[in-house]
């Protein structure tokens, strides 16, 4: 038997026991799966494609919530908006929406992706007239002498593998502007090819750069001799960068703010962070391999303004002949919105899972690039770089839910997304709730299998996002039954089919939240997780 030993904690006193109502949980809960129509969701999720974002949800869970949990007109609210994925879907259901974050990149991408305000033909316009100007540029900082074998135009670099492993073996990846045609494989690094990448042109324009803080919880940089975020960038990169955004921001152009939303999707990966196995947000934090390459920001950018293109015509398809709700976009704290009591119809949000993505350091080189400031005295967070340990991050999310009950209607909903593998922490997110006038009322599970982030997880992670359905209303226990963690594996161990730990965290889990919320005699979940139940369950199936 594992050594872990964890007892029921009782603090009240003796009342007749009852047996969990093993059925009765099973109706709190459902999967939300893939629509049958696959390609409509797949083609919808362009629509978010303006921009990339940390762990973004699919669209189609957070569509069926609403169309569940409100109704036209309705006043929906995200405390903690993202990229806005919760406003788009509820002003397309006719909803009134209104959203809050304190990083304001997270700001600037929800409403360049809400606004529908666009013209394709005038676009297209715009980025002629920007090609027109940046074109020459381009070929000067990345054209090679090789010539294309179709219209015997200077090629140019793609990307370069230069990191400190390809130190004397360089290489270069080729294609044509002119054609578009990409080169077979790659070649050789030719002499002054790698020169030129570190030679910085005299500019009369301001680029934008900022130290990384001395305390970054996620540091996997600073040791590599990285302090400012122009580090992160080669001399050329990151001189071609500030010239394409300083010519974006003095040009006269009507979509300013999708150009420069094209610009900063392009920052991350014109970046040392980036090689031919690596992508920048495969990983949370600021990892830099090192056979890292440099991209061509210019080729990336265009690719972006293609995304943009793809996304606004879809987004314009899907909402043709319908009447689209009204919204509010708050850069600023959830804690004090500034609506009215009781004013609200639905609240569906996504939270920070306690130290897994660390929002204000993962966006500093968006924001910076941006001129952006996040102030994250409030950010929702475990970052010991903050001082916020357990403590800290469960009473600032109890702020954002005391704000949430006063605003709610009596008797609406409010809808939690939220995964962790600590299962103390999820006791205090349903501690939370319950002191603060919500009751429990649907556990759906959405699995998150095909997120490419969640696709590098560890095995004893969660591969699946957990959505708590609270009814705003006055709490009353369910039942009250006396055991410990192995005794409770035991009794559900029978409804459960799989060895597969992901697998296995949905069962366990959602049976477990449910006994937490409702259960008086509640289990002590200190130092419980996904692996010290998987180990668990593996000597209860065994009988040892």
């Amino acid at each position: 038997m594992t050594n872990i030993t964890i007892d029921a904690v009782i603090t009240t006193p003796k009342r007749k026991k009852e047996s969990v109502n093993v059925e009765g949980i099973k109706k709190q809960v459902s999967y939300i799966t893939t629509p049958a129509d696959k390609e409509e969701i797949k083609l919808y999720s362009k629509i978010y494609s303006v921009h990339k974002y940390w762990s973004r949800k699919p669209w189609y869970p957070i569509s069926e919530c609403i169309k569940k949990y409100s109704t036209d007109k309705d006043t929906v609210v995200d405390m903690f908006m993202g990229s806005g994925v919760t406003g788009l879907e509820s002003i397309l259901q006719k909803r009134k929406f209104i959203g809050y974050d304190l990083n304001p990149i997270s700001v600037f991408i929800a409403e360049n992706t809400f606004d529908s305000n666009f013209n394709f033909n005038e676009f297209c316009r715009e980025i002629a007239l920007l090609k027109k100007i940046m074109d020459p540029l381009a070929m000067e900082y990345y054209a090679v002498e090789d010539t294309c074998d179709v219209c015997k135009s200077k090629l140019v670099i793609k990307y370069m593998n230069i990191g400190p492993k390809h130190k004397g073996k360089e290489t270069v990846a080729l294609f044509c502007y002119t054609c578009g045609l990409k080169s077979k494989g790659l070649r050789k690094l030719k002499k002054g090819e790698l020169e030129k990448s570190r030679v910085d042109r005299k500019l009369k324009i301001k680029i934008p750069d900022a130290k990384f803080p001395k305390r970054f919880y996620k540091d996997r940089f600073s040791y590599k001799g990285i302090s400012t975020v122009s580090d992160m960038y080669t001399k050329r990169n990151y001189s071609f960068l500030g010239i394409l955004q300083d010519t974006i921001n003095r040009g006269n152009f009507k979509y300013k703010n999708l150009l420069l939303t094209a610009f900063s999707n392009t920052v991350l990966h014109a970046s040392k962070l980036k090689s031919e196995n690596v992508r920048p947000l495969n990983v949370n934090n600021y990892w830099m391999p090192d056979d890292y390459f440099e991209e061509n920001p210019w080729f990336r950018f265009l690719e972006r303004i293609d995304l943009i293109l793809e996304a606004k015509e879809i987004l314009l398809e899907r909402i043709k002949d319908k009447s689209m709700g009204e919204y509010q976009l708050f850069n600023k704290s959830c804690f004090q919105t500034g609506l009215d009591k009781a004013s609200v119809d639905y609240i569906l949000t996504d939270p920070p899972y306690g130290d897994a993505i660390q929002y204000s350091e993962l966006s500093l080189i968006w924001n910076t690039w941006m001129g952006f400031h996040f102030d994250n005295k409030n950010e929702v967070v475990i970052n010991p770089a903050q001082d916020k340990k357990v403590g800290e991050f469960l009473f600032l999310l109890e702020e954002s839910v005391k704000e949430a009950s006063r605003i709610l209607k009596h008797g609406k909903f409010y809808t939690l997304c939220f995964h962790n593998k600590e299962f103390h922490i999820w006791k205090g997110v349903l501690d939370i709730f319950k002191r603060n006038g919500f009751i429990l009322e649907k556990i759906d599970i959405v699995d998150t299998k095909g997120n490419p982030y969640n696709s590098n997880w560890a095995t004893f992670s969660p591969k699946a996002d957990l959505y708590l359905t609270f009814r705003k209303d006055k709490f009353k226990s369910k039942f009250f039954v006396e055991h410990n963690i192995v005794k409770f594996i035991e009794d559900i161990s029978q409804e459960i089919t799989t060895d597969d730990p992901s697998k296995l965290y949905d069962s366990v889990a959602v049976s477990l939240i449910y006994d937490l919320y409702f259960n008086e005699y509640q289990i002590d979940v200190n130092g419980l997780n996904l692996k010290t139940i998987f180990g668990i369950y593996r000597e209860v199936k065994s009988g040892n």
